[in-house]
């Protein structure tokens, strides 16, 4: 098995987001590659900032890769033109893991993760690199831990069994992400005086519990998420009410996009019914990208609903990916995130 074509400098800094957006522009723009486009942009929301777009050689187009929680990155190339009828080929960037360095058997596991039982299953057509990647990410963290157990056995080995205390694993030693942005978001709510909507005086049924995102702000444009757990389609429609009775909501542009995803149990060879449904609100593809965005996560019970005010500037593709930031904000804020399902597909229902 040959090593890793790539040098650990080649993973880079993250792709400039307006080249990003060109990029899923230019493959939404063919019929034959949109899906893909769709999985980038999915993919940029729940690992934003970690895409970037790398150009090995003159007969292929962009591949690009997304960087993963173990402080590596994984790659498809996606140039070949029957994609996606075929699995893109996933490859580990760089050399090292931590301080391991990369050996063929993770590279090789880790390329054959369509093509092996103990993969992913690959349908074509199918978005696929999302689940390929959390499929990585388990075969690099469970290859990590051997090594660094490794290293442990090795250490106590030598020591005769002695435990030290001031020796670290390299595990001990990776710096945990830092998410210091607190004060920005507090001076952006205070700018906007967003207020929570108010609970209705009587409603109809109880509502569900609702977590609603600190807004996301970009030239004078604003975009607020809310997310909840649903118990059925009535629910949508309910909670859509009850966030329109704030003035606020009711005065923006576009006060409701939403998408929900449920699963039901219909019994019989039906077995487990995907139902979801969607309302763009005036943005076009923007109530579509939501439900995209549960599908690909397989959220179950699940309603998200995105309010964006207006500023007067157009944003361009930018105002999609804070859409679909804003709603996985609200989404993580809840908890939802946790909640994903691992059951098998089922049959859709959605609104064109």
């Amino acid at each position: 098995m040959d090593p890793p074509r790539l040098s650990a400098d080649d993973e880079g800094a993250p792709t400039d987001p307006e080249e990003l957006q060109e990029y899923i522009s230019l493959l939404a723009s063919d019929d034959d590659r949109s899906s893909i486009a769709y999985e980038l942009e999915a993919l940029e929301s729940i690992y934003p900032g970690s895409i970037r777009l790398r150009s090995p050689g003159p007969s292929r187009v962009n591949s690009p890769s997304v960087s993963s929680p173990a402080g590596s990155s994984a790659g498809w190339e996606d140039g070949a033109e029957d994609v996606p009828k075929n699995a893109p080929l996933l490859q580990l960037l760089g050399r090292y893991v931590g301080a391991f360095p990369i050996d063929s058997g993770l590279f090789g596991d880790i390329t054959r993760t369509y093509i092996t039982s103990a993969g992913v299953p690959f349908v074509p057509g199918d978005v696929c690199v999302f689940d390929g990647l959390v499929h990585v990410q388990s075969l690099v963290g469970t290859w990590h831990a051997a090594r660094v157990a490794e290293v442990g056995a090795g250490e106590a080995a030598r020591t005769g069994g002695r435990s030290g205390t001031g020796a670290s694993t390299p595990a001990e030693r990776d710096p945990a992400p830092s998410r210091a942005e607190a004060a920005a978001v507090e001076a952006s709510l205070a700018r906007l005086a967003l207020e929570r909507p108010k609970p209705s005086a009587k409603p109809a049924r109880p509502l569900p519990k609702l977590f609603t995102s600190e807004p996301i702000l970009d030239r004078k444009s604003a975009f607020v998420g809310h997310a909840c757990k649903i118990t059925d389609e009535d629910d949508v429609m309910a909670v859509v009410a009850h966030l329109l009775e704030d003035k606020r909501v009711a005065r923006a542009a576009h006060p409701t996009i939403w998408a929900y995803r449920a699963v039901r149990e219909a019994g019989g060879a039906a077995g487990r019914v995907v139902e979801s449904d969607y309302d763009d609100d005036g943005e076009t593809q923007a109530g579509s990208r939501l439900k995209h965005l549960l599908d690909i996560l397989e959220l179950e019970d699940v309603l998200v609903v995105v309010t964006r005010w207006f500023g007067g500037i157009h944003l361009g593709p930018d105002r999609f990916k804070h859409i679909n930031q804003a709603a996985r904000d609200a989404l993580e804020l809840g908890g939802l995130l946790d909640e994903v399902s691992g059951g098998g597909g089922g049959k859709k229902k959605g609104r064109k």
